[in-house]
């Protein structure tokens, strides 16, 4: 936390890029590039090597800045062209925090801050977790964010680890609701072209199949431990299994045995009540 308002002027050397983000209300105002960003809970501010930053603050803010190597930046870009970068890569300094990308970055941020004061000075450089945290990072502002070669990386490669990995977890959080494919693009930031080509090949079905899944493993979980009220019917409706002749011949199929055979053999396992 610093308190003061300041107006300070920044240059970054030619050996990093710097994420700074926002751990309270707000930190200031921002001028790169000839643009003016907020840096607050809506905006964090990515800073390029030899650009200038003029930074007009207010009066009492908390922020995190996180220098990040050009060194393995450049690796990784590299890495996913499949060839040498020719030129300097340089990022929107403009980083959208109420996004899904902008969530996940604010969450490896998180990371990144409890890995550092759980980490003595020494272990910092050789520390595992903190090497693949900062790996993490930069993939995902190099899928994510803007950059000059962003149209390179992004030419037929279909949906993000990420955005894969954002559509699974909202579909895991929301598999007691009424999901749409449009949510789940939604949630994952891509098309639904590109989110069903990318789920078939990187995961062997379409994302409303990993939803009924899900919901069928639900459904599963709540037979194999119920309550006193729990019923067959109730945990499918429950879990969006509202054809009941459909539901208990896709789960037969999965499991080799009706789910009332599951619910049956579950409370054959329950103690008998004790009687006064």
């Amino acid at each position: 936390m610093t308190h003061g308002l300041m107006r300070v002027e920044a240059r970054l050397p030619e050996d990093s890029y710097a994420l700074i983000v926002d751990l309270g209300k707000g930190v200031g105002q921002h001028e790169i590039e000839g643009r003016s960003i907020m840096v607050g809970p809506e905006f964090a501010l990515m800073q390029s090597p030899l650009q200038s930053a003029e930074v007009k603050t207010v009066a009492e803010y908390e922020v995190l800045f996180v220098r990040i190597s050009r060194r393995a930046t450049m690796e990784e870009l590299n890495q996913l062209l499949g060839q040498e970068a020719r030129t300097d890569l340089v990022f929107d300094p403009a980083v959208m925090m109420d996004t899904e990308a902008g969530r996940r970055l604010r969450g490896m941020c998180d990371s990144l801050r409890r890995e550092l004061c759980a980490t003595n000075g020494d272990g910092v450089a050789v520390s595992p977790a903190l090497r693949q945290l900062e790996s993490d990072l930069i993939t995902l502002l190099l899928q994510a964010q803007p950059h000059n070669y962003r149209r390179f990386l992004n030419r037929g490669s279909g949906a993000n680890n990420w955005q894969l990995s954002a559509a699974e977890e909202f579909m895991r959080t929301n598999a007691h609701l009424p999901v749409s494919l449009g949510d789940v693009c939604q949630a994952a930031g891509v098309n639904a072209r590109t989110l069903q080509d990318s789920f078939r090949k990187k995961r062997g079905c379409t994302p409303m199949e990993f939803l009924r899944e899900t919901r069928m493993e639900r459904v599963r979980a709540g037979l194999c431990d119920p309550g006193n009220d729990t019923s067959v019917a109730g945990e499918a409706a429950r879990w969006g299994f509202l054809h009941f002749g459909r539901f208990s011949s896709e789960y037969r199929a999965r499991y080799g045995e009706l789910p009332s055979q599951t619910l049956r053999r579950a409370r054959k396992r329950e103690p008998e009540p004790i009687r006064a």
